[in-house]
């Protein structure tokens, strides 16, 4: 882990490959629960983004490290497999607006991967289409970001992977959360739903409603 995240001079991190990406997330984000455990400091309620989900689901006791670890690792993994096609932007507008602007376009090879505040919206698709979305906004003079990653996450583009991450997730051993926890599929406090693999299907596909569960 510390070879990826710090690498020596002169060598390349794979840390922007997707296969390294999220396992290195998911120790980072447990390592600094159980520091902020070691200074007695305990969670009433926990919520994550996207990868950070399968962090604060091992905390509220949906699985266990090993499977929590298993599931993240895969699901890098199989991402990294898919095709490195597709793009993602985020624009500084209301979900909203978004919307407005991605049925105006016609095109249904770009959505909503992310809404983390009330005026960043994160949208995910095909290069032509999310461009031609992001150059309507800008034109209404919203403001727009290229994130750097390696797919276009929360898109069609992942759905390539979802049957082979089905069947692995299903092989997880899951209970009902035993603290808050807040989805990011629904934005709202999880039940018994995030203790089955259709969930976590789900989670790689939907949009991470953040601001919802904020």
């Amino acid at each position: 882990l510390l070879d990826v995240l710090y690498p020596a001079d002169g060598k390349a991190s794979p840390l922007d490959e997707t296969a390294y990406t999220q396992p290195a997330l998911f120790a980072v984000e447990y390592a600094l629960y159980e520091l902020w455990k070691s200074w007695g400091i305990q969670p009433q309620l926990v919520v994550g983004h996207s990868v950070g989900e399968y962090v604060a689901a091992y905390v509220a006791g949906v699985f266990s490290l090993e499977d929590g670890l298993k599931l993240i690792a895969a699901r890098g993994r199989l991402m990294q497999q898919l095709p490195s096609t597709g793009q993602m932007v985020a624009l500084m507008t209301s979900e909203a607006r978004v919307a407005h602007a991605i049925v105006s376009s016609g095109r249904t090879d770009v959505s909503i991967a992310a809404v983390n505040d009330p005026n960043q919206t994160v949208i995910s698709g095909s290069d032509e289409a999310v461009d031609i979305v992001t150059t309507a906004l800008q034109a209404d003079e919203v403001r727009a970001k290229r994130l750097v990653v390696s797919h276009a996450f929360h898109s069609h583009h992942m759905d390539a992977m979802l049957e082979d991450f089905s069947a692995l997730a299903k092989t997880i051993t899951y209970h009902s959360p035993k603290l808050a926890l807040i989805s990011n599929v629904s934005g709202k406090r999880a039940g018994k739903e995030v203790a089955t693999a259709d969930y976590w299907v789900k989670h790689v596909r939907g949009a991470v409603r953040f601001f919802d569960g904020l």
